[in-house]
């Protein structure tokens, strides 16, 4: 089955018709800008298998062949061993032919059709819109989480605060309470300090004094 990766060897300038190299071109241009590579190939893979067999039919040229990998390996045979593998070599090319021969005379080669290739354009440009739509997706959630703010920061150090009791005083409900109306005080002198808004600075004591009211209560219940 074709992957994205026997498109990326096309030659594309040898594709025709135009609106075929361009959509191939563009499911490239995706496939290069998608940031999950596997989601892509799973997601785009009847288009892409679709699309290859259309090409290989239409624009044959297209196809980039690669150098038989024999040639290498004459390089390092011995003289015997090379007049053996060539011999061999014939018979199979002989009897290659003689296949396709045989198989071209019983199944004539299809060609595509015009139909087909209205058909398999609009579904590579309907997997396309599904495709971008998940990179969006996917964009939007990568984008980098806003920098807490200074209102933030410090309740998030008044709570670390908070959480270095010693743990042979965590279950003391005396220590809880101290501690409680010692960070509030502090979290609260703090922001009229820093001469930040009162109210902003309110929700954020409201929320510590409930924080650590639920301690207490869970240490009275015990």
């Amino acid at each position: 089955m074709a992957t994205i990766h026997d498109l990326l060897k096309l030659d594309i300038t040898k594709i025709q018709p135009e609106e075929l190299r361009l959509e191939v071109q563009e499911l490239i241009n995706d496939y290069s800008e998608v940031t999950s590579k596997e989601i892509f190939e799973i997601n785009a893979a009847e288009n892409i298998k679709a699309i290859y067999e259309v090409v290989i039919q239409v624009s044959p040229e297209a196809v980039v062949q690669t150098p038989c990998e024999d040639t290498a390996i004459e390089k390092t045979e011995s003289p015997k061993l090379k007049k053996k593998n060539t011999v061999k070599k014939i018979k199979n090319t002989v009897t290659s032919k003689s296949k396709q021969k045989n198989n071209t005379k019983e199944k004539p080669k299809r060609t595509a059709t015009k139909k087909d290739l209205d058909v398999v354009l609009n579904e590579i440009k309907q997997c396309r819109v599904k495709i971008r739509k998940y990179n969006e997706q996917k964009r939007k959630e990568e984008r980098p989480k806003p920098k807490p703010t200074r209102y933030a920061k410090i309740k998030g150090h008044i709570i670390s605060l908070g959480n270095l009791i010693p743990d042979r005083l965590e279950g003391n409900l005396e220590v809880q309470k101290e501690s409680k109306r010692l960070l509030k005080n502090t979290h609260r002198n703090l922001l009229k300090i820093y001469r930040m808004d009162a109210i902003r600075g309110k929700e954020d004591n409201d929320e510590l004094k409930e924080r650590y009211d639920k301690i207490e209560e869970k240490l009275e219940t015990k």
